[in-house]
């Protein structure tokens, strides 16, 4: 038995082909996803990467009579070659602030071979478990509630390649926003309604009042996009009722601010000048 296992790796040849092309299945298992960030716009994901395909040349037919003498695995397939590897890889993701934030994110991971194109390897997602998850993913920020694989055929100058990729969906979590954005916004917005209800002598107090908003207002909004990249979309696009609340709000709360400080200031300043009068 010796001599025939090596016989047969000693005429092995490792650069050859076993087909033309050979049908590689991928499986990927998730163990974890590190990190998601919007600054960077990628992703960190800790996975195994599992090849199978098979090889004649690794099959051991001649060693049929002697099963009854042997303790052979047969839960693999003769000439069947299982690859496993664990990679931890940073992909790119495709942000959308537009909703933010109640909005998702979606982070993409390719694979495809280096040296070989369609003519010499073809690639697909093994059946039935394509992508398997260790556990539930949920990072502070974001949770994964969905993934989806697809295959595509890319050309290049050297021929066609087969990409096998996987999106992972993530949906921010946005208590933290509620809790240290909204509802701070909102008792701002209704402190700096106070000025409107104070007699006509209480300057100070209107005067204190407006400023402490507008600064309130200012380093709350500065403290929200400090984390956020710099997008222009927000900005220049229409927003809706449900999307980027605290940009519109904030944009409609400060001229408000502005203007209530001003009439408190020059109503005083000039009632002043006509009573000396």
């Amino acid at each position: 038995m010796d001599h025939l296992l090596m016989e047969t790796a000693l005429r092995y040849n490792r650069h050859k082909l076993p087909s033309q092309p050979v049908t590689v299945r991928i499986e990927m298992w998730v163990q974890e996803v590190t990190s998601v960030s919007e600054l960077t716009q990628d992703f960190e994901i800790d996975l195994y990467v599992n090849e199978f395909w098979e090889d004649p040349a690794l099959n051991y037919e001649q060693l049929y009579p002697c099963n009854r003498n042997l303790s052979f695995d047969h839960s693999i397939q003769q000439s069947s070659i299982w690859s496993c590897w664990r990679i931890k890889s940073t992909g790119p993701c495709l942000l959308d602030l537009l909703k933010f934030p109640m909005d998702s994110m979606s982070c993409l991971l390719t694979f495809e071979s280096y040296n070989y194109n369609i003519n010499e390897v073809r690639m697909r997602w093994n059946e039935p478990n394509r992508v398997i998850l260790f556990k539930d993913i949920e990072l502070p920020d974001f949770t994964l509630i969905n993934y989806s694989t697809f295959r595509i055929e890319k050309k290049y100058a050297a021929g066609l390649w087969d990409e096998l990729t996987v999106s992972f969906t993530f949906r921010r979590r946005y208590g933290w926003y509620i809790l240290q954005g909204y509802i701070p916004t909102y008792f701002t917005i209704f402190i700096s309604w106070v000025p409107f209800y104070l007699g006509p002598k209480a300057i100070p107090a209107r005067t204190m009042i407006g400023v402490n908003a507008l600064l309130a207002m200012t380093f709350q909004f500065g403290n929200i996009i400090r984390n956020l990249p710099r997008v222009s979309y927000v900005k220049k696009r229409r927003p809706k009722w449900d999307t980027e609340k605290l940009d519109l709000y904030s944009r409609i709360v400060f001229p408000i601010v502005y203007a209530v400080f001003n009439i408190g200031y020059w109503g005083y300043y000039i009632g002043g000048i006509f009573v000396n009068n």
